[in-house]
């Protein structure tokens, strides 16, 4: 796959409600909903003009997406209010998984 521009990535995730914050080297993007801090980040350097696949890799990890749903957030084809669902479901599927007893 191809790199993608920070530019975009940025733009894109502050147009679904991420909000931009500087930590040490690096930038935090962290979805806030009516205001509220969602607990939903991923990072990027301030310093780097492109995302390669690895980094692109390790965001989708820390937002909860396959690399493709990523692609399609980024791109704008995955709406705030669907990522949210997806978000919901992944989080349901986890409780499930951990509340259920070991055979």
């Amino acid at each position: 796959m191809a790199s993608r521009s920070i530019k975009v990535i940025k733009e894109a995730l502050l147009n679904k409600g991420f909000v931009d914050e500087p930590i040490g080297k690096h930038r935090k993007l962290r979805l806030c909903v009516n205001g509220d801090d969602t607990g939903i980040y991923t990072f990027y350097s301030h310093s780097a003009k492109e995302c390669d696949d690895f980094i692109l890799g390790r965001m989708a990890k820390h937002l909860r997406l396959m690399r493709v749903q990523l692609n399609d957030l980024i791109d704008c084809t995955l709406t705030k209010e669907r990522y949210i669902k997806i978000r919901d479901l992944y989080r349901l599927l986890r409780n499930q998984t951990l509340a259920s007893p070991s055979v």
